[in-house]
Order: structure tokens, then sequence, then C-alpha cells
């Protein structure tokens, strides 16, 4: 059985579609990475916090009103209040909302009492 040496031009030609295909895939794919890193870096909640601090004390303010507003009423005799799974969700993401946001606002606040301090040293000068 004679071997045929040349390539058949169709299996050439489907085989430069795949590697066309498969660049274009990793291409695609190269680019999906750089968006989730850059929405990733946006999305750095305590580094967003840190970078705006009076719209997340305001947003932790407004969310503290709507979650105390939202009950109105006391829960009759032999009702358990939140018994929910949304309520739970929510109140737990509530909770870590609010404790990221303590602790940006202390660490912000010991930045400035720092510098208070430094600056208020070096004003009076060697005694």
């Amino acid at each position: 059985m004679p071997t045929n040496e040349i390539a058949d031009p169709t299996v050439q030609e489907a085989d430069q579609r795949v590697e066309r295909a498969k660049a274009s895939l990793l291409s695609r794919v190269d680019v999906l990475k750089h968006k989730l890193s850059d929405a990733a870096h946006k999305l750095d909640l305590p580094a967003q916090i840190a970078k705006h601090p009076l719209p997340a004390i305001g947003l932790a303010l407004t969310l503290g009103v709507f979650v105390g507003l939202r009950r109105t009423r006391p829960p009759a005799l032999g009702e358990v209040a939140g018994t929910s799974f949304k309520d739970a969700a929510f109140a737990a993401l509530t909770a870590v909302g609010l404790r990221i946001l303590r602790g940006v606002a202390l660490d912000q606040l010991g930045h400035a009492a720092k510098h208070w301090w430094t600056a208020r040293d070096h004003d009076a000068g060697p005694s």
C-alpha cells in the first residue's frame, strides 16, 4: 500500500482554522483574565471604603436606618423575629459591612491621630 507524503489540502486548511481558533480563544481568555482582575481590584471593599470614607459612612448609616425601620412592629407572642433565610442573610451581610466599615474608620482615625500628634510635637519643638 503506497503512502501519501503530500498532505491533503483540506486537512491543512482545517489545521490552520483550528490554530486560528485556538489563538483567538487564548486571546479572549487573556482579555477576560485582565477584565476580571480589574473588576476584582475595583470591588476590593476595604480599599474602596478607605478611598471614599464619607460615602461609605453615609451608606452604612442608611443601611442601619433601613434595617432599624424595616420591622415596625414588635413580634407577636410566640412569633420568632427574623426567621426567614433572606432576613438572616441580609443581617449577616449588614454585620460584615459594618464591621469592615468600623475597621477602616478606626484605621483612618488612628492615622489622623498619629499625624496630629506628630505635627503637634514638631510644632512644639525641643524643650
